[in-house]
Formats: C-alpha cells, sequence, structure tokens
C-alpha cells in the first residue's frame, strides 16, 4: 500500500538514480577519473542510492503505523542544509559537518548524548581520513588549523 512514508522513500531512491543517470558519458578529461568534476558527485550519489534503498526496504517491511512529520522539524531541516552547504568553506569540511550532524541528529529525535558526539565526530572524520589521506584528493580546511 502506498503511504505518505513509502512514496518518499521511492522519491528518495529516484532522485539520485536520475541523478547518476544525467553523468552518464561526461568525459572531462584523460588524466583519470578522480580528476574528473563528477567523481566526488557520483560518490555522494551512490551513497545516497544505498541509503535511500535501505529506507525504501524498511519502509516497505514496517508493519508500524506512520504518524505524520512536524512541519516546524522538516522546514528547518530543509533550511539547514543549504546553511551546511555555505559554510564549508569559510569554516572547513570537519568542523562545518560536525555542526551539521549534531544539529540534524538531534532534530530528528536522537537523544542519546555518547553516541550523537560519537557519530557526528565519527562520520566527517572517516570522510576527512577518506578523501585527505586515502584518496589524496584534500577537503576544505578550518581557518583554525590545517588539521581539520
Amino acid at each position: 500500500m502506498l503511504t505518505e512514508k513509502s512514496i518518499g522513500a521511492i522519491a528518495l531512491l529516484l532522485t539520485p538514480l536520475a541523478l547518476l543517470f544525467s553523468t552518464i558519458g561526461l568525459e572531462f578529461a584523460d588524466l583519470g577519473g578522480a580528476f574528473s568534476p563528477v567523481f566526488f558527485p557520483r560518490i555522494i550519489l551512490w551513497l545516497w542510492v544505498g541509503l535511500a534503498g535501505l529506507n525504501l526496504i524498511s519502509t516497505v517491511w514496517s508493519r508500524a503505523p506512520t504518524e505524520a512529520r512536524p512541519l516546524a522539524r522538516v522546514g528547518l531541516l530543509a533550511l539547514l542544509l543549504p546553511v551546511y552547504a555555505l559554510s564549508i568553506m569559510p569554516a572547513g569540511f570537519f568542523l562545518a559537518s560536525l555542526v551539521f550532524c549534531l544539529v540534524t541528529l538531534r532534530l530528528l529525535g536522537w537523544t542519546k548524548p555518547v553516541s550523537l558526539i560519537a557519530f557526528s565526530v565519527g562520520l566527517p572524520g572517516a570522510l576527512v581520513i577518506l578523501f585527505n589521506h586515502w584518496l589524496s584528493l584534500p577537503l576544505p580546511t578550518s581557518p583554525i588549523t590545517y588539521l581539520f
């Protein structure tokens, strides 16, 4: 049965798939895939596809009744994303992502402080290690230090 939640989950899956299909055939240089301007967006889109697929499976298998989301919380989350995107360059990827994770997870109802802080530090930290050190593709750094 199609519910608001299942329609949202389908939309969350179809959006990155459409964006991925729009990048097929784009070639910008003979230097290799990591130097292409679509390299990072494709990584993010594949992660989005995976998470949206898991969300869709969870939604379909869930037997729990759905409840309406508070409009104020949804609106705040919608405004938070562009603020985060604009804060990455001046604050650096790690600090902006740490604050974004803390606020977003708290708005989504995550209440356990230890796991909230661990996830909010661990996810941006893992991405910094992945891109800066493993792939040698630097992310924006903060004005405080070049380390993050």
